[in-house]
């Protein structure tokens, strides 16, 4: 009888173990997956197409889209005017060259999942990015709509910013007159 104790004592104690162990390895996964979401290298398009809505009043659903950006780690808050469709995103973080790409990517994610946005503006410690749909039209031309689908905004958005200066294409979005 203490044989069968003793037996039960082990095999639950190693069932606890197992449950630990598995526990244990999905947190990490999940922090990992997380972390990857930070950077415009290791972004997952796909991750934000939850995000996708006609409107950008829902304020939830737009705080949550740049939460699920790169550099959202530094995003503060946002502003939003229903009135003009224009998106104010404040992050508590200096403009640097890996930020010209997230504004590039954020902004182009952005147009692409919320339809009535018409200008953001992605105001850093430093700096002020306005970006405007119609420069993002222009610069992606018959292209944009194609963009919902994660593998083009990866070939047309992604890839061309790990690869290219995006100096011309920071320029084009963030010109103004338009």
């Amino acid at each position: 009888m203490q044989k069968n104790t003793w037996l039960i004592i082990i095999m639950a104690m190693l069932l606890l173990i197992g449950v630990v162990y598995v526990l244990n390895n999905n947190q990490k996964n999940v922090i990992e997956d997380k972390t990857s979401q930070l950077s415009v290298a290791t972004h997952s398009f796909e991750k934000v197409l939850a995000y996708e809505n006609d409107y950008m009043g829902d304020a939830a659903n737009t705080s949550n889209l740049f939460n699920n950006l790169p550099l959202a780690n530094y995003k503060k808050s946002i502003e939003m005017d229903s009135e003009k469709l224009i998106l104010v995103v404040n992050y508590d973080s200096l403009s640097s060259k890996e930020t010209e790409k997230a504004v590039i990517y954020n902004t182009t994610a952005a147009f692409v999942l919320i339809n009535n946005i018409e200008e953001i503006h992605l105001q850093y410690s430093d700096r002020i990015y306005v970006v405007k749909k119609a420069n993002v039209k222009e610069w992606f031309g018959n292209d944009f709509s194609q963009l919902i689908n994660p593998e083009v905004f990866k070939k047309l958005v992604q890839k061309p910013l790990l690869e290219k200066d995006s100096g011309a294409w920071l320029n084009l979005y963030t010109k103004q007159g338009e």
